[in-house]
Parts: C-alpha cells; structure tokens; sequence
C-alpha cells in the first residue's frame, strides 16, 4: 500500500469515527430532551373558527401530541366527551374561539336551556373590578355602571340589574383600552329581554362595569339604585357640617 493509499484509508477512518462521534452526540441529545420533557399527552385543537354559543363537533378538532410536563390534563381536553353534558345538550363555544387554539375546560360548556322570554348575554367584564376570582358560575351578582356627565348632567355610578345568577364565566383574555392593556373575562347571564337590554347600553356606554356579589344568604335591602355627583357634593357638604365647631 502506497503512502497515498495510507492516507486515503486513514481519513476514511476518521470520517468513520467522526460519522459515529455526530450521530452519538444527536442521539444523547435527543435523548436529554426526552427525558426532560417526559411523556406526552393528546389535546384537541380548533380546526374552524368557532363563534360563541355555537356548537362543537368532532369534525371541528384534531388531536395534537404535546409534553405533559407543559399541558396539565386537568386544563386541558384531550376528548369531547370528557366534558360533562346532559344527554339532550349539545357541547357548545363558551366564547369566540378561533382556529388553531387548544381547547381548555373553561372554553367549553354544556348549551344553556332558556325558558320562554329567556335571553342569553355575555359582556366583557374587566378581570380586576368585576370578578376577582369569587365570582363563579351559579354566583348571584349585582351588576353596577358608572356613566360620566353629558349634556350638563351629572355623572352617576348605577345599579343597573339587580341579583341576576352567572350562567358562565369564561376565559381570562387580553384587550386594547384608551389607558393600555387590561385583562378582561367574558360573563354570561339569562336575562329577560328588558334586562338583556339595560345591561347591553350599559356595556357600550359606561366607563367600567363591575360585578358586587350577593351573600348566599340574601340581598337584603338593595338601597338606592343610582348616586351621582350631586348626591356626593350633597355628602360632603353634610360631612363637613358635622366636622364645624357648634358656637357658643
């Protein structure tokens, strides 16, 4: 074997060894990331847009393989029928969802049966003011506005309805307001068609909406439905009555 030979059998051997050292090196690390990773769980995932209230089918989901160790199957929904629903309700959007997200507990829930005159409504409650993590579905609330002045009025903070039960509260979500982001949580509740009114104007023209939770026990008395700018001025000037020194 001639020196040229000797070279090319040489680098042969150590293109070998170095072919070997890559694919050890890949296989440790894929197998590192395995292990960190652990076991993977099946989730469903939105194929179409889904609107609020709608129906969900089998057709309209996928099964994705995701790590457990990121995916808690209590959160999660890795079948349909996982979700508890009465034999003659179908599984329906609690909120929009769109294509692609992986459905979680609270994105879905049994269809609500109205009664005759009933009507369903959802309104984007700001996460802070409104609900706080005590309002929950089955909560008996109060629903207050607060309206700025217009046209030489004053402004009011109202009562807008009175002890209504949560159908459903869905899943905590971003969005754009005059001052930033803020965290809002969409609230569902069976109204009749006045009320289902009054809450929507008062959606769409007061400056925040907050949700006052009612004791298990009873409302009690409800006092006044609205206090305005007038009425604290009236307070105040009362107040500092009290505080003056009585003349002797």
């Amino acid at each position: 074997m001639n020196p040229r030979q000797r070279r090319g059998v040489l680098l042969m051997v150590v293109a070998a060894v170095g072919a070997v050292a890559v694919f050890a090196s890949v296989f440790t690390y894929l197998n590192n990331q395995q292990e960190r990773l652990g076991q993977f769980a099946t989730v469903l995932r939105l194929v179409d847009d889904v609107e609020a209230y709608q129906p969900i089918t089998q057709d309209q989901v996928e099964s994705v393989e995701v790590p457990s160790m990121y995916f808690d199957p209590e959160v999660f929904i890795a079948d349909l029928s996982e979700v508890e629903t009465p034999a003659d309700q179908q599984l329906v959007a609690s909120s929009h969802l769109e294509s692609g997200v992986l459905l979680q507990q609270g994105m879905v829930q049994p269809q609500p049966t109205l009664t005759e005159g009933e009507r369903e409504i959802a309104i984007m409650v700001n996460a802070e003011t409104g609900v706080a993590g005590k309002v929950r579905r089955g909560s008996v609330v109060d629903i207050y506005g607060t309206f700025q002045a217009r046209d030489h009025g004053e402004a009011c903070a109202t009562r807008v309805i009175t002890e209504v039960e949560v159908l459903d509260i869905g899943e905590l979500r971003s969005q754009e307001t005059d001052s930033g982001v803020t965290g809002v949580v969409p609230v569902t509740f069976r109204l009749d068609p006045d009320s289902a009114l009054q809450l929507a104007y008062a959606e769409e023209f007061s400056t925040k909406l907050r949700l006052a939770l009612v004791s298990a026990d009873g409302g009690g008395s409800t006092g006044d439905e609205q206090f305005c700018s007038g009425d604290f001025d009236d307070l105040i000037d009362q107040t500092d009555e009290r505080r003056m020194p009585h003349g002797g």
